[in-house]
């Protein structure tokens, strides 16, 4: 007796196949990450980004503490430093806050500065101005403006080294301002941080206070 054949199977195959197809989810994982995944990163690279910035301008705010400091106490002014210089010169006092310093205080007792400025930041994008103040008010502190040269150096600033008045500089307002060029760029979705030229941005820290009561060292006839 010959066999019957069920095709009944045969017919069905293709519709199972169809069902089969269209309920496999095994690839939507990865196509919703190529959907969302490539804002998700670029957010993400947006936000380190920023954060840099933030980390580095907390790090400009420690230094400036810690240099501010020096002039509060009268150290800068009456220390004798380990060149021969008696009291802080504007290089003296830049180069304690990059690599340290050493000497000898105006009581004769030798010190030994750490340097202040972290090894995260360069000490040759920093520019540091101290200047007194006759009052505290907005103006004791100005946002300095550099100008740079056709290769895209720093020039002028607009900034210096001037707290004494003729005697004691004590009891005096001082701001102390440690600025950085932090280098940047456009970043991820087209966020922007630049404000300086060549992809630049502008950090500043100061620190405005009043001088504590403090004499001049032996020999100097103002400090």
């Amino acid at each position: 007796m010959a066999r019957l054949h069920d095709h009944s199977s045969d017919h069905l195959s293709p519709a199972r196949g169809r069902l089969s197809l269209w309920d496999d989810c095994s690839g939507a994982v990865v196509i919703e990450f190529a959907i969302v995944g490539t804002a998700f990163i670029a957010l993400l690279m947006a936000t380190l980004h920023l954060m840099m910035v933030y980390l580095a301008q907390q790090m400009l705010e420690t230094a400036a503490e810690g240099a501010s400091r020096m002039f509060l106490t009268g150290f800068a002014q009456t220390s004798t430093m380990a060149n021969g210089h008696v009291g802080m010169t504007d290089a003296d006092f830049k180069d304690a806050i990059c690599n340290g310093a050493s000497g000898t205080d105006a009581n004769g007792d030798a010190f030994t500065i750490k340097p202040l400025l972290p090894a995260m930041l360069s000490c040759s994008r920093l520019t540091v101005n101290v200047s007194r103040a006759p009052a505290y008010t907005v103006g004791a502190a100005n946002r300095p403006t550099f100008t740079y040269d056709s290769d895209g150096k720093i020039v002028s600033t607009g900034t210096g080294y001037s707290y004494t008045a003729a005697g004691s500089g004590k009891n005096q307002i001082i701001a102390v301002q440690l600025i950085y060029l932090w280098p940047t760029g456009t970043g991820a979705l087209g966020s922007s941080l630049i404000n300086e030229p060549n992809n630049n941005r502008m950090l500043t820290a100061t620190s405005v206070f009043t001088t504590e009561d403090y004499a001049c060292g032996a020999g100097q006839a103002s400090c």
